[in-house]
């Protein structure tokens, strides 16, 4: 008996050692094998408390408070409707609460009557529901289109000429920038940027697919050199639509207030235009009321400065009695400050050693406000809302995890999109005290199917005291006796936050590797967001010391651990975490025994003026800080493994931060493998990305594992 135990024992053994692993197909990624449970097209019927899904092929709306459905419209019903063969009901978006908008077959449908109107659009990229407006792009150049005059495109701005963008955002995308044109609230007025690249210098982009290799260029700032000019042009729709041609004006700013402008918003009467000016130096930001008819500057709101950076992101947000809410970091934390113009004063509403990360909205009464902040837990998301009378807070969504709502039009319900390390996706309907009306839809996991790690997140300090909040993924079938190998991700940089609780965290590719024996690791450390703007600015002018001061720290945690071998940690990052993968592998070379990185920024010079200066002043300001940062002379310092991967349009990190590189591994004698990627830009998407996560996969096989 004793000898069957023993033997039974020994082949449990040797089954739990070639356990079966069902890796996850990469490939597959991209081709919808492991999507994730949806209720397809599912939104807030505008101006009601009805939520609209697609279901067996129709659209159903349901009461938020009686949970009643019916049934608005089949597809037999809106294929004879549209005059189209429809194989599925097609995706739409709601234009007013009795208006479908059906871009496939750029059709709208006016429920009250059935009518439908065809729009003649090639790209629509941005609409406003009054007057429906829709903006397209065709050619280069952008148009506006409105149901005023049967949607006839009129050019937005005929202020053209070689080298000048309007109509698309400007600054590189910076300071939430991501659109080029702001509606008015009553749909009346455009307001659109015009950049003039002019006098900014060409950068060359060379395209090999050619039969002779050619060069295309773009407008790159880099730090300390000659930047764009940038207006505010304000576009009449009425005036426009009547004359079939553009009547537009400048609204009058001035450079001494700030060249950068952002953060574009209308008054809700709109007589009055607002615009955050920011100055060169980004230390200097104004809040500046304009004149809508004139365009010119009627009185400054705020101002704020700090002798590090400021970095206004977000726009202020009207209510009725010339009131506006407005975020700012100016106790050390983003928080929400109701302003009074009339009685010239500031209220801070939101207070505590946590960032307000987005602000969604008030309710028609304007008593509470409703935002998205991480409390006292920086890796969650939690929906709250503030009374703006008893400055009291309340958390909606107190399950531990990653929120994210989509509220009704009058705040009184919202659907919750809910996810955290064990959960893929729950989706609940929630009443604006947080009571959960129902579970609409709960996801199974997708990769229920393949062998996966166990992930969890933990903290550890660094030498200032700070929790660092970091990631692990363990191997499958893992030995806690054995040694593994590690493999550290990093990003590093600001707004970044790569630790967050959601499901499948850091992406899929990082429990792809755990899923090859390794123990993956992710940190982040000082620089990076969502942690108050000490803990984010401290890195100024000194990229690259106390982020890498901070993941050393990472490494003598994971050295301190019995199942990691200290010998072979490894490293991998793109981007900033491309400059933070070198910066570790020559500052700290003996620590680390293959590291893998793409897209890197070698050297800080070469990167653009609005990123590159807001956190290393110029080079002429701050030449120590740059010199310290540059990567050319450290390479020589390389002592692990390295490959090095850039794509060869990045618009982004240009190509020559690499190549400068490779010159100078081989001054040095540094063997470096280097791969470019011919024909993408910053990253390599699409099924594309295989390609690449194949190449690191086999890199770190061949030199970590």
């Amino acid at each position: 008996m004793k000898k069957l135990f023993l033997s039974l024992i020994l082949l449990s053994s040797i089954f739990s050692l070639f356990a079966q692993i069902n890796y996850i197909d990469l490939e597959g990624i991209f081709k919808g094998k492991y999507s994730y449970d949806n209720i397809k097209n599912l939104c807030w019927r505008p101006e009601t408390n009805q939520y609209a899904q697609i279901e067996d092929n129709a659209l159903l709306l349901t009461e938020a408070k009686t949970g009643k459905g019916q049934t608005l419209l089949a597809k037999y019903q809106l294929a004879k409707l549209l005059d189209e063969e429809l194989s599925r009901f097609p995706s739409f978006t709601w234009i007013g609460k009795d208006k479908l908008y059906f871009p496939a077959y750029d059709k709208v449908l006016d429920l009250t009557t059935n009518a439908v109107s065809k729009i003649d659009m090639e790209d629509v990229f941005d609409y406003q529901l009054e007057n429906f407006l829709f903006m397209t792009k065709k050619d280069g150049y952008v148009y506006v289109q409105s149901i005023l005059n049967d949607y006839k495109p009129i050019l937005l701005c005929p202020d053209t000429g070689k080298n000048i963008v309007f109509g698309e955002s400007v600054h590189r995308s910076e300071w939430g920038i991501n659109e080029g044109q702001y509606f008015s609230p009553k749909g009346n007025y455009i307001c659109f940027y015009r950049m003039d690249e002019s006098m900014v210098e060409d950068y060359p982009l060379v395209n090999t697919s050619t039969p002779i290799a050619t060069v295309e260029t773009m407008k790159y700032p880099m730090a300390g050199r000659t930047s764009h000019d940038v207006k505010a042009g304000i576009f009449d729709v009425k005036a426009s639509v009547a004359k079939g041609k553009a009547v537009y004006h400048y609204i009058k700013t001035d450079k001494a207030d700030g060249e950068f402008l952002t953060n574009i918003t209308f008054s809700p009467d709109e007589k009055y235009l607002y615009i955050t000016h920011l100055n060169r130096a980004q230390n200097h930001a104004k809040l500046i009321e304009y004149d809508l008819l004139t365009g010119n500057k009627t009185r400054v709101l705020i101002e704020e400065k700090d002798e590090r950076y400021v970095e206004p992101q977000t726009r202020p947000v009207f209510l009725k009695n010339n009131r506006f809410l407005w975020q700012t970091r100016r106790d050390g934390w983003n928080h929400i400050y109701l302003y009074d113009l009339n009685a010239g004063t500031n209220t801070l509403l939101t207070q505590g050693n946590w960032e307000v990360s987005e602000l969604i909205g008030l309710d028609p009464k304007e008593e509470n406000i409703y935002f998205l902040a991480s409390l006292d837990k920086p890796v969650d998301q939690y929906v709250c809302k503030v009374n703006i009378k008893s400055k009291k807070v309340e958390n909606l969504t107190p399950e531990s995890g990653t929120h994210t709502p989509r509220f009704s039009s009058d705040m009184s319900y919202f659907i919750d999109y809910f996810t955290n390390l064990e959960t893929p996706r729950n989706i609940y309907l929630k009443s604006n005290n947080g009571k959960v009306s129902k579970l609409l839809k709960s996801s199974k996991d997708p990769f229920a199917d393949c062998t996966m790690g166990k992930a969890s997140i933990f903290s550890i300090k660094n030498k200032a005291g700070d929790d660092l909040y970091c990631r692990m993924i363990l191997p499958p079938n893992m030995d806690r006796t054995k040694k593994y190998p590690c493999l550290i991700y990093v990003y590093g940089g600001p707004h970044s936050q790569l630790v967050t609780n959601t499901f499948m965290s850091g992406g899929t590719f990082l429990y792809y590797m755990a899923q090859q024996g390794y123990v993956i690791f992710t940190l982040d450390n000082r620089g990076t967001a969502n942690r108050g703007a000490e803990f984010e600015k401290c890195i100024h002018r000194h990229l690259g010391d106390l982020e890498v001061e901070d993941q050393m720290c990472g490494v003598e945690y994971l050295k301190s651990l019995s199942y990691i071998d200290p010998k072979r940690i490894g490293l991998d990052g793109w981007s900033y975490g491309g400059f933070m993968t070198l910066s570790l592998v020559t500052r700290h070379p003996e620590a680390f025994k293959a590291a893998s990185c793409g897209g890197p920024v070698v050297d800080w010079k070469w990167y653009e003026v609005m990123y590159g200066e807001r956190y290393m002043d110029t080079p002429e300001e701050n030449p120590d800080g740059y010199a310290n940062a540059s990567l050319l002379n450290k390479i020589k310092n390389v002592q692990c493994d390295l490959l090095v991967m850039h794509g060869c349009q990045d618009h982004t990190v240009v190509w020559q931060q690499s190549l400068e590189l490779m010159k100078e591994a081989v001054k040095a004698g540094v063997e470096v493998d280097y791969f470019p990627y011919t024909i993408h830009d910053h990253n390599v998407t699409g099924i594309e990305r295989v390609h690449l996560w194949n190449k690191i996969a086999k890199f770190h096989e061949e030199h970590l594992k």
